[in-house]
This record gives structure tokens, C-alpha cells and sequence, in this order.
């Protein structure tokens, strides 16, 4: 049988107290910081592209400036976040969504380099820089309708490698339209077990070929039942381990692994 994918697994690890303190806490206090600090500099460059306050829906006055750091600090965390969950789970969208967070992270420096560049008096606005911070709302747009496209949920099941030849039939029977024939009745888990059993009892190797000479079926059909037998106890392992993990965590701080 070929190999399986290693399966993650969450451990509990026990960290100081102050270490504690900066998992839970410090990641997002500096978070929320370095964004508040982002926004005069974006709101800075939003205004010398000509943006400032408009009638907005008849709400009166509203400085659509503000936006701006929506469209750059927040994209760009948004987008770090959308990256990395693609990337864990496969998603279709993951190599769009791994270039539009270094997009972003790239176009969040900018802005605060030209800004402050601007304030500073190292340089002057020009039409081309009108043109480029223009366009940052749109190409923003366009990126996350884009990302939207994703699955509402990931899969929190783990996939697991199966022998290559495993549905070849099926799967050439499905393309070419043919409707498979009924076979004989399938085995329960308790005959397929005891052959296998049999088989270790005699020495021999647990191959599709030596299953299903004991079964007495095709090898394929073998090979079939041990890839159940398979996805079955990797199943009951991971339940297993995590009903572990459960008990044994207490205060303790989840880390992947």
C-alpha cells in the first residue's frame, strides 16, 4: 500500500504565564496600534489625490479620505489572513490570494513612505501620483470580489493519500458513461479483518493480491476494502488524539504543529 500524508494534530503546551499574557493578548494590542498609527498617513495621501469631503447619499459632508485606510492597512491585514488560510487548506484561490498580501503589504509601505516623503518636503505631488493612489480603491475592489469566490467554509477533515490505482475503474467506467455492474455482496468488517489476520498468522505480506486470493475477490476489490480498513483507523486516531488533547489541555494554549 502506498503511504499516507502525515496527519496534524494539536498538542497543549504549557507556556509562562507572561507568555500567556502576549499569545492572547499582545498579538492583537499591536495589531490595533500599528493600524491606528497608519491611519494619518494614508488619510494624508487620500487627500493630496484629491479626495476630501462630498455629499455622500445626503448625509451631508463626509471626508471619503478616511476610506483610504481601509483600502490599504486593513486590505493588507486582511489579505495576510485570507493567504494563510488558502495555503493551509488548498483553496483554488491560494496563489491569488499569497500575491495580493504582498501586494498589499508593498502598497501599505508606499503609502506611509509618500506620505511622510510629502509632509517632509523630500518630494511634491504630481499626476502620476494622483493616478496611482487613485486607483487603490478599485484594484482593492476588483481583488477581494476576486477572493469571494472562495468556499464559505474549509474543510476541517484531513485528506488522506490513497493508492493510486485505488478508483481507476470507477472513474474510467464514470467518463465513458458505462453503468457498472452489479456485483456480489460486500464484506462485512469482521471477514475482512479476519483474512487480514489470517494472512499476518501465515507470515504473508497484506498485499491486494494475497487479500483477495483469501477474500476471493479481484484484486482490486481488495484493494478496495484496505483502503476502507485505513481511512477507518486513521479516523478513529484522530478522534482519539484530540478527545486526548481535550482532557489534557486544561489552561493551556493550543499550538499547531
Amino acid at each position: 500500500m502506498s503511504s499516507t500524508m502525515p496527519i496534524p494534530r494539536t498538542v497543549a503546551i504549557d507556556l509562562p504565564a507572561y507568555a500567556k499574557l502576549v499569545y492572547r493578548y499582545g498579538r492583537p494590542v499591536v495589531l490595533v496600534v500599528a493600524l491606528l498609527m497608519s491611519i494619518p498617513g494614508e488619510i494624508h495621501l487620500a487627500e493630496v489625490a484629491g479626495w476630501g469631503h462630498v455629499n455622500l447619499l445626503g448625509l451631508g459632508p463626509v471626508n471619503v479620505a478616511w476610506g483610504m485606510p481601509v483600502c490599504v492597512s486593513v486590505y493588507a491585514a486582511c489579505s495576510a489572513v485570507i493567504a494563510d488560510v488558502s495555503k493551509r487548506h488548498g483553496l483554488p484561490n491560494r496563489r491569488s490570494a499569497t500575491l495580493g498580501a504582498y501586494a498589499a503589504l508593498a502598497l501599505a509601505l508606499s503609502a506611509q513612505d509618500v506620505s511622510h516623503w510629502i509632509k517632509a518636503d523630500y518630494m511634491g505631488t504630481s499626476w502620476i501620483l494622483v493616478g496611482a493612489v487613485s486607483s487603490i480603491p478599485p484594484l482593492v475592489a476588483f481583488h477581494m470580489l476576486h477572493l469571494a469566490a472562495a468556499p464559505e467554509s474549509t474543510a476541517s477533515e484531513v485528506e488522506i493519500e490513497e493508492p493510486e490505482a485505488l478508483f481507476e475503474d470507477d472513474e474510467a467506467a464514470s467518463k465513458s458513461g458505462r453503468k457498472r455492474k452489479p456485483g456480489r455482496p460486500g464484506l462485512t468488517d469482521e471477514e475482512v479483518n479476519e483474512a487480514i489476520a489470517s494472512l499476518e498468522a501465515a507470515g504473508r505480506d497484506v498485499t491486494a493480491e494475497n487479500l483477495g486470493e483469501v477474500l476471493g475477490r479481484a484484486p482490486r476489490t481488495a484493494r478496495r476494502y484496505m483502503a476502507q480498513k485505513k481511512r477507518a483507523e486513521i479516523k478513529a486516531r484522530k478522534v482519539a488524539e484530540l478527545e486526548t488533547d481535550q482532557k489534557a489541555a486544561g489552561d493551556m494554549l493550543p499550538l499547531s504543529i
